[in-house]
């Protein structure tokens, strides 16, 4: 080489590397899944050959007069610069749009003629130019020399380059600012680089800029940590939601589908992390080759614990035949799962876009909810279905209702009935909270408690529980209706909270009432998590004069011991217990813990007796006190009221 053209090639020789380390970053963060990842691999290898044809063009054209393999290798490389090159330009502007979910503008056959037709225009000068050399000539006595027709392989450059820009820039509201940003810097470096080496052409700035807007895109919009789920090996829960409010901006038309594995955490539990990771992977891989065998084009998504999500470009008539697929093909013959006892037990959503749902949150509410309607063991569910349900509507709208009834006062309390076996009458109750919306009605606690919790809005609803219920047992004489206490119910978050004595003190205090007209609940879930707060509250209201009750006994692991730490005036032993007494074995486990707790002092009460039958083998096993739907479903305050004086008798 020439002592002064070495700055010459400097720079494509710096680009290389550059290339190859962008490679390796994607590769090694499997960033291979999705259209966008596949393109921008797809540019970064198109651009690694460019910049080795063009170095190879520069160092076999550097020595003149040229020898007949020089002049070979030269035609052979720029021919393979000057068509890779220009398909960089193509492949950047397809990435662009497949990252903003836009790639649909390009689906009818006009549209995709004018799109590649400027490139198919190079393909062909390129092709006339050994009979014409009206593009470049390459002859021993000069080396390479440019003709007429190189400008318009520049001005086709440009106009790409011009398209892609004001796309870039129209495409704001598609993107953060960070990787609009990105996208905005390849294409200014690029354009920067080709006006400079149009009038210096021995500067090679090309490649190693767009090696740098390449590199920019790799650690800015190419993070596996928002693209990819590591564990998974799919698009990531960031990539999905992104993408779905992409699809809502830009009016295409797909078909989602939201897959629950219903069993996911027993999966997880039996197989730990690392196994279950490979499962879902597994399962990934199933469904992927249904985009191998049928002309679907798919995006896979994976949401932790176990979501999955598919976004399909399908035309209207592939919707139903892809439902088919999934059905027929995915899940059971993972063979070496199936083996072990392990089922891919699941339930879908397929939701039509934007033909179902015309906004992000909607989507991405529905594909988590969407089994939450009455299903009877429904497996695939349709979006149109769906929020045309009274559950899913409650479901979505729950923070709403939430917010309101704590406002409002719409928390209200229902009452049931506990019998007591020995005097034959109602001796206590429990109050039960229900949300009482003028939209929606009576909305169950299995509903809106969970949604409470998640929603950090648990205390005040259980601020509204105390006030309701003391002020019920202070405007009625419990004496006079047959009832020795009511039974009140505390949320974990309740018994963490250290202010707890006081707001029941000041209740006390207000409404006047004998706090052993009061017998507080705490399941055994928060019983086996005691913290020193909850224990420490309860021993303050234990000698205040409350006493407590033991709830949902025989849903977790408490032993004796732990049970008589605390001195609990009630064990309630939960239905499931009682549902399996129609077994040998389940009636011994019940009699003996009904046994248990009495010879250590404990009043039993069990829940769940729907049936006379049930009532009594409870009876027959000397259970003190029974609550169920047999007596009385929990019913409002008035209701019952009118139903303990009906039944004093």
């Amino acid at each position: 080489l020439k002592e002064n053209n070495m700055s010459i090639i400097f720079f494509d020789i710096c680009s290389i590397p550059l290339f190859l380390i962008i490679l390796f970053v994607c590769f090694s963060r499997k960033m291979v899944r999705g259209s966008a990842n596949k393109l921008f691999i797809a540019l970064v290898f198109i651009s690694l050959f460019s910049a080795i044809a063009d170095l190879t063009m520069e160092i076999a054209n550097n020595t003149v007069p040229l020898s007949d393999a020089a002049i070979v290798v030269c035609n052979i490389a720029t021919y393979a610069y000057l068509i890779l090159r220009n398909a960089t330009n193509v492949v950047l502007l397809l990435f662009l749009l497949s990252l903003t979910r836009t790639t649909f503008l390009l689906k009818s056959i006009w549209a995709k003629i004018i799109f590649f037709l400027p490139y198919a225009c190079i393909i062909i000068m390129l092709i006339q130019n050994p009979f014409t050399h009206n593009a470049f000539i390459i002859v021993a006595e000069k080396g390479y020399q440019r003709a007429s027709l190189m400008y318009a392989f520049y001005g086709i450059a440009a106009l790409y380059g011009l398209v892609g820009l004001a796309y870039c820039v129209y495409c704001f509201r598609y993107l953060s600012l960070n990787k609009w940003g990105a996208l905005l810097t390849i294409y200014v470096l690029s354009h920067v680089a080709v006006v400079i080496q149009f009038f210096y052409p021995q500067l090679l700035l090309e490649m190693f800029c767009t090696a740098l807007g390449e590199m920019i895109i790799t650690l800015t919009i190419m993070r596996p940590e928002e693209r990819v789920d590591s564990d998974s090996g799919m698009l990531s829960w960031t990539s999905y939601q992104s993408d779905v409010k992409n699809i809502i901006l830009s009016g295409e038309r797909v078909q989602i589908i939201a897959i629950q594995i219903l069993n996911c955490r027993e999966i997880r539990n039996f197989f730990g992390d690392h196994r279950y990771s490979q499962y879902i992977s597994s399962i990934a891989e199933e469904i992927r080759g249904i985009q191998w065998k049928y002309p679907h084009h798919l995006n896979l998504y994976y949401e932790k614990p176990g979501y999955i999500y598919l976004i399909a470009d399908i035309d209207e008539t592939g919707v139903n035949d892809l439902e088919e697929k999934l059905l027929s093909q995915s899940g059971e013959h993972i063979h070496q799962y199936a083996e072990m006892g392990i089922h891919f037990e699941h339930q879908m959503c397929i939701i039509l876009c934007p033909e179902d749902l015309k906004s992000a949150e909607d989507i991405i509410n529905t594909g988590h909810k969407f089994n939450k309607i009455d299903n009877h063991g429904q497996t695939t569910f349709y979006a149109h279905e769906v929020i045309a349900s009274r559950n899913f509507a409650i479901e979505t709208h729950i923070e709403e209702i939430l917010e309101k009834a704590i406002k409002r006062g719409h928390v209200e309390m229902y009452y049931q009935p506990i019998y007591d076996v020995k005097s034959d009458t109602f001796h206590s109750a429990e109050a039960l909270v229900r949300i009482v919306d003028p939209d929606y009605g009576v909305i169950s606690p299995s509903i809106f408690i969970p949604a409470a919790e998640a929603h950090g809005l648990i205390i005040p609803i259980g601020d509204a529980i105390l006030e309701n219920v003391f002020r019920f047992i202070s405007e009625n004489d419990l004496d006079d209706l047959g009832l020795s206490y009511i039974e009140i119910n505390l949320s974990v978050a309740q018994c963490v909270e250290k202010s707890l004595p006081n707001k029941i003190y000041a209740l006390q205090q207000k409404y006047g009432v004998d706090p052993k007209r009061v017998n507080l609940e705490i399941t055994e879930t928060t019983f086996e998590n005691i913290s020193e707060v909850t224990m420490d509250n309860v021993k303050k209201l234990i000698e205040m004069g409350y006493s407590f009750a033991l709830d949902d006994y025989g849903t977790g692991y408490s032993n004796i011991q732990r049970v008589n730490s605390i001195p609990f005036k009630l064990i309630k032993i939960d239905k499931s217990m009682l549902d399996e007494v129609g077994t040998n074995n389940g009636r011994m486990i019940l009699e003996h813990t009904i046994k248990m707790m009495q010879s250590i002092g404990k009043k039993l009460v069990c829940e769940g007796a729907e049936t006379l039958e049930s009532v009594k083998i409870l009876k027959w096993l000397n259970c003190d006190y029974i609550q169920g739907f047999y007596f009385s479903k929990p019913i409002p305050a008035d209701e019952f009221i009118h139903f303990l004086e009906k039944n004093k008798k």
